[in-house]
């Protein structure tokens, strides 16, 4: 008698898959965009979290979020988490929206949220998970950030404390729950 070893894959988090017609749509939609994806997720989910972390100078200032979707009724093998940031009004007016959310395998949007951030800085530099990582149930992962600064050097990093050090930042958290 033959029997096969099954070997499941492991649940990764990467920059989702999008055709270059929804590229697009985002780059009409948002001066910054981005897609994450949660992969081979399999039965053991019962939800989704999505939150910000605000620094300002190493300090943790704001904590937005976090969203969350519910998949304790039906399980789902991936699901998006989505950002957008719009800069809008002018002068002392100027800020930028940001939009985050969830959204599942058949496009629903599960979770969403907006914040409005100053636009008092003259640099920012926005940077996005760009290869598969290996996400677990209960442990935060990073999957963007957005720093700025008035005129100081800045550097973008995998490393939250290198991150923080910045003038501002936000960090871009997704959570799955068992």
């Amino acid at each position: 008698m033959l029997s096969a070893c099954g070997h499941s894959k492991q649940m990764e988090i990467k920059a989702a898959d999008i055709s270059d017609l929804e590229k697009n749509r985002m780059d009409v939609a948002a001066s910054q965009a981005f897609t994450a994806e949660a992969v081979n997720i399999g039965e053991g989910i019962s939800s989704a979290d999505m939150y910000i972390e605000h620094y300002q100078k190493g300090k943790l200032v704001e904590r937005f979020g976090p969203v969350r979707a519910d998949y304790s009724e039906e399980k789902t093998d991936t699901i998006q988490f989505v950002y957008f940031e719009n800069e809008e009004g002018e002068g002392k007016n100027k800020h930028t929206t940001i939009h985050f959310g969830i959204v599942d395998k058949q496009g629903t949007i599960a979770a969403d949220s907006s914040v409005k951030r100053d636009d008092s800085t003259t640099q920012e530099m926005t940077q996005n998970i760009s290869s598969p990582e290996p996400i677990t149930f209960e442990k935060p992962a990073l999957i963007g950030s957005s720093i700025r600064g008035t005129d100081e050097t800045m550097h973008t990093s995998e490393h939250k404390k290198e991150l923080i050090k910045h003038q501002d930042a936000l960090l871009y958290y997704v959570e799955l729950h068992h």
